[in-house]
């Protein structure tokens, strides 16, 4: 009879320890801070890449308009000319050969000769016309590198994105994952206050 006695109280004990812990138990506390930590380091991934990701978002309207301007490259090279003015350097070097011009043309006596003023012409053609080459090419190298900047903006925006859809696909299997774990342990503790007041009723039977 006492060994029934103390079969009977330890079964009552199992059973009362089972059926408190799935009671008051938190199996899926564990799950749940590691979803927690799993969301804080992915936010601070995301947060990095959004900068980066939105920089390339701004760039491709930019991008965009800038494609369009090159669609008629004639008028494109017009509208830029259109906007040509004569540079210090050439009206200083007009300037210089004008007044060697004269003062060669005084010592020959051919001053207001056809000669002199078809030469003078010709200097002043030939001078602004390598003005006007440097300029547009200036204006198109500058343009080609806005063009280049913006393509590199999208360009790391792109990898941005491509990151972050990586890093949200993991942390998708990976909250998934453990809220699969937490909803399985939280069923645990469930079946375990249900055995543990099975193991107790069964006692007084």
């Amino acid at each position: 009879m006492a060994e029934w006695n103390d079969w009977q109280r330890a079964n009552t004990i199992s059973g009362a320890t089972g059926f408190l812990g799935g009671l008051f138990g938190d199996s899926g506390q564990p799950y749940q801070d590691a979803m927690n930590q799993y969301e804080k380091y992915g936010k601070m991934g995301a947060d990095t890449q959004q900068p980066w990701m939105q920089a390339g978002q701004q760039a491709i309207p930019q991008y965009q308009q800038w494609l369009q301007q090159q669609q008629n490259p004639s008028q494109f090279i017009n509208n830029q000319m259109n906007q040509y003015q004569q540079s210090p350097w050439a009206q200083f070097q007009m300037k210089q050969g004008q007044n060697a011009a004269n003062n060669a043309a005084s010592a020959s006596g051919l001053v207001g000769s056809t000669p002199y003023m078809q030469a003078s012409q010709d200097y002043a053609r030939n001078i602004s016309s390598q003005d006007m080459n440097q300029w547009l090419q200036n204006v198109l190298g500058v343009n080609t590198q806005y063009g280049q900047g913006q393509q590199n903006l999208m360009t790391g925006g792109q990898n941005a994105s491509n990151a972050l859809t990586s890093l949200y696909g993991k942390m998708g299997d990976q909250m998934g994952e453990q809220a699969y774990n937490k909803s399985a342990a939280g069923q645990n503790d469930w079946w375990n206050m249900l055995g543990g007041a099975a193991q107790i009723g069964a006692m007084f039977l």
